[in-house]
């Protein structure tokens, strides 16, 4: 073949393959235009079926937020709430005898800022006529704080258990030591810790009932029945031997309990920093526990009148809190306390006249049983019955 005809066969072939690549651009060029049109057609469709899922014709935009409230939650809002503790006055679980009428115990609160607080938020019902459990909330705010305890309140049938009939004891302690911290002379006031702690054990392996002293009221009024295995733990004076060695044992056996303070003492040694869920402050007034009487032992709420009691116990209310229960300094009681008691609005003042709370007792003058710190066990409870 000569070199013409080579050449000439080279071009032919070039021209070939441009044909070839002409076609398949041509193709290629046809596919995206319809793949084009066909993207444009679907648009329409598309933004149609979006208005469609919008609210009443309007585009349906980006979805919306969940309302979580403007008001922010509790932890915003109160963001001091640790500065409060709260408690129940009296058992965690309240049991009420079908029929009977619900006996509102209440609770406390202390903000170790500023002291006791008074009044609360009590939300729930309870219907005695029906046997069940229902539950009541009790809810404190102060200053920037805010806390919530709740209670369970048991209705049950009268056959449910046996009731009491001979009293319920209102026990009185003092003070409290241990073997490494011992007062200079030990007498029947002081209780060993560890003796202590064998009574509450005892007391909550066998199922004690703690009412509080609102229902001690409505059950001496003869308005309420209470468990046979009740018992109201109180501890007189308020002082630093009882808070570091007793309120933990209290703590430890869930056991409420009730520190009859002297006010003048109570402000000098800030109580706020020893509440505890367990323990409710009352009155064992605010300066009366002193001598300069001329009865009993000699405490000077006999040369007193009756104007000037009332305005030591308004004092005393005002820094526990609470008008639930007072302890006679002393044990000392006359006309005037009496009366004072009464005008102040106590629930339930005690003196130290040995026995257990009865129906029909005036509640102006309720006795307690004594605790002896030498007491044994079986001799503690001995002194239930």
């Amino acid at each position: 073949m000569s070199r013409r005809e080579m050449s000439n066969n080279r071009i032919a072939f070039r021209l070939g393959l441009l044909v070839v690549l002409a076609v398949v651009l041509a193709i290629f060029v046809s596919a995206m235009e319809k793949k084009l049109d066909a993207r444009e057609q679907a648009a329409p469709e598309s933004g149609q079926e979006q208005q469609e899922q919008g609210d009443q014709g309007e585009p349906a935009g980006p979805p919306e937020t969940p309302d979580t409230g403007s008001e922010g939650s509790d932890a915003e809002q109160y963001p001091d709430s640790d500065h409060l503790t709260v408690g129940l006055k009296g058992s965690k679980i309240a049991i009420v005898r079908q029929g009977d009428p619900y006996i509102e115990s209440g609770a406390f609160a202390v903000d170790d800022r500023t002291g006791a607080l008074t009044g609360c938020e009590i939300k729930g019902s309870v219907d005695t006529s029906t046997p069940g459990d229902y539950t009541v909330s009790y809810t404190f705010t102060s200053e920037n704080a805010k806390a919530t305890v709740e209670r369970t309140v048991r209705v049950v049938p009268e056959s449910a258990m046996e009731w009491d009939s001979d009293g319920i004891p209102v026990l009185m302690y003092h003070w409290v030591y241990t073997e490494t911290d011992q007062p200079g002379e030990i007498n029947g006031n002081w209780i060993l810790n560890t003796d202590l702690e064998d009574q509450l054990r005892w007391l909550k392996e066998n199922d004690y009932y703690h009412p509080s002293f609102s229902e001690l009221r409505a059950y001496a009024d003869g308005q309420i029945s209470l468990p046979a295995k009740s018992v109201i733990l109180t501890f007189d004076d308020g002082v630093w031997a009882f808070f570091n060695y007793g309120v933990p044992l209290l703590e430890q056996y869930e056991t409420p309990a009730v520190a009859f303070i002297i006010g003048v003492n109570a402000e000098e040694e800030d109580l706020t920093k020893y509440a505890s869920p367990y323990m409710e402050y009352e009155s064992h007034s605010y300066n009366m526990h002193q001598p300069g009487g001329y009865i009993g032992h000699g405490g000077i709420i006999s040369a007193m009148t009756q104007e000037e009691i009332e305005a030591d116990l308004r004092e005393a209310i005002a820094l526990t809190g609470s008008s639930d229960a007072f302890a006679y300094p002393y044990g000392d009681v006359t006309d005037d306390a009496i009366y004072a008691v009464e005008n102040v609005g106590i629930k339930c003042a005690f003196t130290t006249e040995y026995g257990p709370v009865e129906r029909g007792m005036d509640f102006r003058q309720f006795p307690r049983v004594r605790i002896q710190g030498d007491y044994s066990l079986d001799g503690f409870i001995a002194s239930l019955f």
